[in-house]
């Protein structure tokens, strides 16, 4: 019983208690106001897409919460697992949630290809896969889990940022031909080719971590702590 209660409040205290719920649920709401101004509009790929973010933030923010000052393999690995699982979830919840807003505004259910569905499905874990093993090399190398989730924060905005700012000087054609593949049938394929790509990356991350604590036993056994 003692070791229940001991998971239950480790995992309130990873999803963020209070605060992480409130957080949630505020997505949750949010996310309604975007079907309800583009109503069926809202079903292209290149908006239902950005939604990916949703698991990376989640995902890191858990995992964070839980690797900082452990040591042992194992339990860091768990966190992980389960990190990913929980961007994951929040996900489908706030994206199930903006589906059923729609279904609300406009009196009918209407979803993307089940093609489409399955594959934004496989990017989305792979997404939240990677970003909880980056959370977890990063964790374990910080002192604090506000410093792990701040530069978890500070990363993600960096690339999200490089990304825009990078398309503008790329040549017309590669722009016309990156909105084409958007909106094309072939975003499918091309999802479930990158997925797995990210979920490769996101071990050899994860593989890192022996390493990383094998340093800081010696350095602490050398200063005496």
């Amino acid at each position: 019983m003692p070791l229940q209660v001991e998971s239950k409040s480790m995992l309130w205290q990873l999803v963020g208690g209070v605060r992480g719920l409130l957080m949630l649920a505020g997505l949750a709401a949010a996310g309604t106001l975007i079907p309800w101004k583009f109503g069926f509009m809202f079903l292209d790929p290149a908006i239902i897409l950005p939604y990916t973010a949703i698991a990376i933030l989640f995902a890191s923010n858990f995992v964070a919460g839980g690797v900082v000052g452990q040591d042992d393999l194992a339990t860091i690995r768990g966190i992980t697992f389960g990190g990913a699982l929980y961007g994951w979830l929040c996900w489908v919840l706030i994206l199930g949630t903006a589906f059923a807003a729609l279904a609300s505004f406009r009196d009918r259910m209407v979803l993307p290809p089940s093609g489409m569905l399955a594959a934004l499905a496989l990017f989305t874990v792979c997404v939240a896969w990677l970003s909880a093993c980056l959370a977890a090399l990063v964790s374990v190398q910080v002192f604090t889990a506000k410093a792990a989730r701040d530069l978890m924060r500070m990363g993600f905005f960096f690339v999200v940022l490089l990304m825009l700012i990078g398309s503008r000087f790329l040549p017309a054609a590669w722009r016309t031909s990156s909105a084409k593949l958007l909106t094309g049938e072939q975003l499918p394929l091309l999802l479930c080719a990158i997925g797995p790509v990210l979920a490769v990356l996101g071990v050899l991350a994860l593989r890192r971590i022996p390493t990383l604590l094998a340093d800081r036993h010696l350095g602490l056994s050398i200063t005496g702590e």
